[in-house]
């Protein structure tokens, strides 16, 4: 095994619904509102939801890197201080060389990052995307020197459309430091075959160390766990915690015993709907509806250039979660 999975291994990532927190900014300063982000923190770790840190949701490539090291910390703090000692922190580290990947990893892992998920960059995309070798040679080059055992985030609309296939997620796979893929691509087909060689006997002999395939949306977790997935990272958890919750313990309850799968069926539709509606309103949409349905400042605005939502996306958010808001608040 890598010897850089050794520091990990105190809080084992699970299998479950992780949740792309939000960074929380004031309006007028853009600064980040700290006390809305712990309590976001706290109130996903007792909705039984995992924390995923300085991803696409939180806006990290609008963040300084003193900025991404005092919010792992603030999450820890948090998390600590509410009891959750055993919750482990996933923390995006992506950025736009290997190098300062690895720089960024160790400066996370420093302010108690217990895991990394690495995108790769996309603004060369022009010089990459078809250069297979030169897409490989990045994730090696992380994986090789990361001190966090690594999952790749593969999410080609962020990449400039650098999108890994299940070969190159296989090859990865084999890593010993490397435990996991987030497929925010939607490929379901992808993640069945990466998840069948990676739960082989085989595999789990020379690679001790778990893997995790995890699709980047909640609208297809029932069919996704059917396919062998472990659970999903959505950024619609930010709203409705618990019922994903209940959605993944439901859809693991039909797969034993086929009598719960009409409930499950009727999660997974209510959650495709509301999930499809928080994707298509975009991050100043899910802060928006942070404020409207968590609480005053839980979302906060975004960083420029990304808008806050206009009055057609809040109407459409009115619309569309209208039952999915009442379904969390009956939990």
């Amino acid at each position: 095994m890598s010897p850089h999975a050794e520091s990990t291994t105190r809080r084992p990532f699970l299998p479950g619904v992780y949740c792309p927190l939000i960074t929380p900014f004031h309006a007028g300063s853009e600064d980040i509102n700290f006390p809305a982000f712990e309590a976001q923190v706290v109130r996903l770790a007792k909705a039984g939801m995992g924390i995923v840190l300085l991803g696409t949701n939180g806006e990290a490539s609008h963040l300084s890197d003193a900025e991404r090291a005092a919010l792992v910390r603030s999450a820890r703090s948090a998390l600590d201080t509410a009891g959750f000692t055993r919750v482990p922190l996933l923390v995006g580290t992506g950025t736009g060389s290997a190098k300062e990947t690895i720089r960024l990893t160790q400066e996370a892992k420093d302010a108690g990052a217990d895991y990394s998920i690495v995108i790769h960059p996309g603004y060369f995309a022009f010089g990459l995307a078809k250069n297979r070798q030169a897409v490989m040679d990045f994730f090696k080059e992380v994986l090789d020197k990361s001190p966090l055992n690594v999952m790749i985030y593969n999410f080609p609309g962020a990449a400039s459309g650098i999108d890994l296939d299940s070969d190159q997620l296989i090859e990865l796979s084999e890593h010993q430091n490397c435990f996991g893929a987030k497929l925010t691509c939607a490929g379901i087909g992808k993640g069945h075959r990466l998840s069948a060689h990676t739960q082989s006997e085989a595999y789990i002999i020379r690679h001790p160390l778990p893997f995790h395939v995890l699709p980047g949306y909640s609208d297809y977790l029932l069919p996704a766990l059917v396919a062998r997935a472990t659970g999903c990272i959505t950024g619609t958890g930010n709203l409705i915690p618990k019922t994903i919750v209940k959605l993944y313990q439901t859809s693991l309850l039909a797969l034993s015993d086929p009598s719960h799968m009409p409930e499950a069926l009727a999660l997974q539709d209510l959650v495709a709907e509301a999930d499809w509606t928080v994707v298509k309103a975009g991050i100043g949409g899910t802060k928006w509806a942070m404020d409207r349905w968590v609480g005053e400042g839980a979302g906060g605005v975004p960083r420029k250039p990304l808008p806050v939502a206009g009055e057609d996306v809040k109407e459409m958010l009115e619309k569309g979660l209208k039952r999915a808001m009442a379904y969390e608040s009956s939990l």
